[in-house]
């Protein structure tokens, strides 16, 4: 190599290369997702193009030699006599790392590495069309975006309306309960349970039953007196039909000591 020319055209080759190889790492990287892509697939060839045709006019041979080898690779995939298959990007980012480490000795004004034969010679074997009993197997495009994307089916969830009963409509139908009268609400009774059928009479009989209790229990306590608990037995049940007559009257009251 020589760096006798002028080092000014030394630095402009170093900012051009530097920015084209730093693309190319970006490109290739996307030519994995998109093998099939003319424009990128131009791009890189161009790429290569410029970096050979600079290090060429600077004599720097062993550079050269790496560029054209990738060069001549992409003006066959470009031109569809070739596909981009995982072999052959094997060898692309090896070519691209030595071209790289090339790069750096030139801005550090050192001796040029040439790239190792076996490299030169797979990419001067990927720049021939593909022979007859060469397995050749394509990378795939990844799926797009509108690809990936499958229309979902609707499914509105609508729940179903709850099933009124009648009883509920009527008892929703004047706002509470507590609205209705006793002589609605057992008509109301008497349409589900039949006439005289409704729970209304037995529990008319154990109110009454716990009425006699509570009635006994506060007399027993002293909290009433004898007419008072009378009265009351005549309230539940009748003047005269009350149990206090027989049952209570004659338990014996039982003080303590």
């Amino acid at each position: 190599m020589s760096f006798d020319l002028d080092e000014d055209i030394l630095q402009d080759f170093l900012i051009e290369a530097g920015e084209i190889l730093e693309l190319l790492s970006e490109q290739l990287v996307e030519l994995e997702r998109s093998p099939d892509d003319s424009e990128l697939l131009n791009a890189i060839f161009r790429g290569f193009h410029t970096v050979k045709g600079g290090a060429g006019f600077l004599s720097l041979t062993e550079l050269v030699d790496a560029c054209h080898g990738a060069e001549n690779v992409f003006d066959l995939l470009r031109t569809g006599k070739r596909s981009v298959t995982s072999d052959l990007m094997d060898v692309i980012l090896e070519a691209l790392d030595c071209i790289n480490v090339m790069f750096e000795q030139v801005k550090a004004h050192e001796p040029l590495d040439r790239a190792e034969q076996r490299l030169l010679d797979a990419l001067h074997f990927y720049s021939q069309p593909p022979t007859a009993g060469e397995s050749v197997t394509p990378i795939a495009s990844e799926p797009t975006f509108s690809e990936e994307v499958q229309e979902q089916p609707i499914i509105n969830n609508v729940e179903p309306e709850p099933v009124v009963s009648a009883t509920e409509d009527s008892v929703t139908a004047g706002d509470s309960v507590d609205d209705m009268t006793q002589d609605e609400f057992d008509r109301l009774l008497d349409e589900l349970h039949g006439s005289g059928q409704g729970p209304s009479s037995g529990a008319s009989s154990e109110s009454t039953a716990q009425a006699n209790v509570t009635a006994q229990i506060e007399f027993d306590s002293g909290d009433i007196t004898d007419d008072e608990f009378e009265r009351l037995l005549d309230e539940l049940h009748g003047s005269g039909k009350g149990p206090g007559n027989s049952q209570y009257a004659s338990a014996p009251v039982i003080c303590g000591t």
